[in-house]
């Protein structure tokens, strides 16, 4: 038996998140290149990045919810949403519960009209485990194990329930584990390491800071520089260069870290010290690159 929710819901809103993202990113960077390099630039280009990288995740949450089904043998319950699957072992189902008995909490996760994947509590069952696009408690069932409670929206709970009762009754024909299967990029063991998404962050915002440096002094340089390398007052290396030639100074940064993340989210996968390492060289690298400007400039 294989089932898909109902969906148009969650589909158009997240559309339209995605979309409108999408727009706010265009305008803002189209806004970003017309504006001379300064703080209104920056800003611009900033928020342009943040609403694309949104634009892209709500279009990944909406593929997600697209995919979302169920599938249903005797053997066990899988749970799709893109990249994931959540088996269920038939045999592990000890109860199955109707939303109208016990209610809908709020979802902490991916929730928006028609679509709600993430977590909630249940004062009377526990944790649960949201993949539903219901919009009435009538169109929730709650899925009860031995490990792990789900919440699951279908249009008749009580038929679904029957189906399953069924299929238990008659037994498995293979042994299935409980587990969570996870293809592509979802399967990468960095988006689950919180101290590895941490110094990813940090060295973001360690490179947004070079660019930011740029945008705050960059107005208020001579049309022609004098670069020192290094400033001091013995042996000082002098070079007269126009203005623009010190945006290589961000640009070759971003190249570094967008090379050191790419290297330490692969790395990562191997070994995980071995990723922090390069996340944390990363870091490194974007503050010697302001200090760099600093001392060119004066």
């Amino acid at each position: 038996m294989y089932y898909q929710p109902p969906r148009a819901l969650g589909l158009l809103v997240g559309s339209v998140l995605a979309l409108w993202a999408a727009a706010v990113a265009l305008v803002l960077a189209d806004n970003g290149i017309k504006s001379e390099i300064g703080v209104a630039g920056f800003v611009s280009y900033g928020i342009a990045i943040f609403a694309a990288a949104l634009a892209l995740l709500f279009a990944y949450w909406t593929y997600g919810l697209a995919t979302l089904s169920y599938a249903l043998d005797r053997n066990g319950l899988v749970i799709a949403w893109g990249p994931t699957r959540q088996v269920i072992p038939l045999g592990s189902i000890e109860r199955l519960v109707p939303g109208t008995s016990i209610g809908v909490p709020r979802v902490a996760g991916v929730t928006w009209w028609g679509h709600h994947v993430g977590r909630a509590s249940i004062e009377r069952i526990g944790d649960v485990l949201f993949y539903s696009t219901h919009q009435s408690t009538t169109q929730v069932l709650y899925v009860m194990t031995s490990e792990r409670n789900y919440a699951i929206s279908v249009q008749d709970p009580a038929t679904f329930a029957q189906e399953i009762q069924v299929r238990q009754e008659l037994g498995p024909t293979a042994e299935v584990t409980h587990h969570a299967e996870r293809s592509g990029m979802a399967a990468i063991g960095f988006w689950e390491d919180r101290l590895g998404i941490a110094l990813v962050l940090l060295a973001l915002l360690a490179g947004a800071a070079v660019w930011a440096q740029i945008a705050l002094r960059y107005g208020n340089l001579p049309p022609t520089l004098n670069l020192h390398f290094p400033a001091t007052e013995v042996t000082p290396i002098v070079t007269v260069v126009d203005r623009d030639a010190v945006l290589e100074l961000p640009r070759a940064a971003s190249i570094v870290l967008a090379v050191n993340l790419v290297l330490g989210i692969a790395l990562h996968a191997w070994e995980r010290v071995a990723g922090y390492v390069l996340f944390m060289a990363a870091i490194v690298v974007q503050i010697a690159f302001i200090a760099a400007f600093a001392i060119a400039i004066n």
